[in-house]
Order: structure tokens, then C-alpha cells, then sequence
């Protein structure tokens, strides 16, 4: 399968559309659990993951004002790229979004977008544009792992020709589905750090 060679400016879009900037840049913070195949746990139930972790956690980020920000209920999700919606699933904080963003044999790119609760219009067959919001991200609030409200991110490769496979969370975990990327790779972030632990 050929390399993927192109850089979204996802984070970007993710302040434009949550005027997260406005005061001036941020800074989006990532640690130890949230990036990708990292095999940490990063919410308050600390330990290992069964699996390495399939994408990117995104959730903290450092306002104008050098102030840690986290992400709530009202945050709204932009999609990288143009595509296509191939499947939504129930996911154990939300529901989860797959779009397809072209074929170009080989294989073409598809992204999820986890943990979120989709806009009503976002079914099987959308066509999205590029930077365009398809929902807000889910409220955990009260959930027994106090787990805090996050986007989670996974871009991977799959053959051109794939059809009539259920896309769902096992997919993603499954060792026979597609290359998983680093979304690290392919979504700019010229102001992230990765930072060793949590702190309050």
C-alpha cells in the first residue's frame, strides 16, 4: 500500500470551530496513554490497556493565558477531509463515526472519530466536506471510570476494494483489518507537547 503523503491541519479546525484560539494560540497537551500504541491507561484508572492504543486522544489543551483547558460536552468534532460516511456504531462512551475520504488503488484512508454523539443527519452515505462538524463530543460525566470527555482519533489504510465488512470497534482492534497510522503523522499540530504525567 502506498504512503500516505498529505498533512491535515486538523487542529486547526478543531479551535476554528470551538473559537478555542481566539484569545491567541494554544497549546494542545497530550501524556502518556493518549497517543498512539502507547499501552497506558491516562484516565484515573491507571494500569495498562489490554491493547495498544489504536489513535489519538485528544481532550487537554493550554488556553492564551497558560491555563489547562480539558474538553466538555459542548465541544464540537470537524472532520479532517472530504468523505463519505461508510458507518456509525455504538461505542462505550458514545457512538463512533467512519468515513471513507477517497480510493486510490491500492488503498484508500479511512477515519474514525470516537466517543462522540453524531448530528442526526450523520448516516450511512453522507458526504461531508472538508473541516465540516458532524457532532459534539459525549458527556461522561457520572461514568464510574470518570473518564473525561475526549476525542478519540484513528486514521488507518485499507485495500481500495474492501465491501461488506462490518465497521465497528472489533474492526479496529481486529490484527486482519487495515494498517493503522499515527494520526500524529497526518493531522498537523505545530503547538503539541507530550508531557510526562497529569497533573491537576
Amino acid at each position: 500500500m502506498q504512503k500516505i503523503d498529505h498533512c491535515y491541519p486538523y487542529f486547526q479546525y478543531l479551535e476554528d470551530c470551538n473559537e478555542l484560539s481566539a484569545g491567541g494560540i494554544i497549546t494542545w497537551c497530550f501524556y502518556p496513554g493518549m497517543t498512539y500504541g502507547s499501552r497506558d491507561k491516562w484516565w484515573p484508572d491507571t494500569g495498562k490497556r489490554p491493547t495498544a492504543h489504536e489513535g489519538l486522544d485528544i481532550c487537554y489543551y493550554m488556553d492564551s493565558s497558560r491555563r489547562k483547558r480539558q474538553f466538555d460536552s459542548d465541544i464540537r468534532i470537524p472532520v479532517m477531509t472530504a468523505g463519505i460516511v461508510i458507518a456509525v456504531c455504538d461505542d462505550f462512551l458514545g457512538q463512533s463515526v467512519f468515513l471513507k475520504h477517497y480510493s486510490d488503488p491500492p488503498c484508500q484512508l479511512i477515519s474514525v472519530y470516537a466517543h462522540i454523539i453524531p448530528f442526526s443527519n450523520i448516516k450511512l452515505g453522507y458526504g461531508v466536506a472538508e473541516s465540516e462538524v458532524i457532532g459534539t463530543v459525549a458527556d461522561t460525566t457520572g461514568r464510574k471510570n470518570r473518564m473525561p470527555a475526549h476525542l478519540h482519533i484513528t486514521v488507518m489504510k485499507t485495500p481500495a476494494a474492501f465491501t461488506g465488512v462490518h465497521l465497528d470497534w472489533k474492526y479496529i482492534c481486529n490484527a486482519g483489518r487495515g494498517i493503522l497510522l499515527d494520526p500524529f503523522e497526518i493531522l498537523f499540530c505545530p503547538y503539541c507537547r507530550i508531557l510526562p504525567k497529569i497533573e491537576d
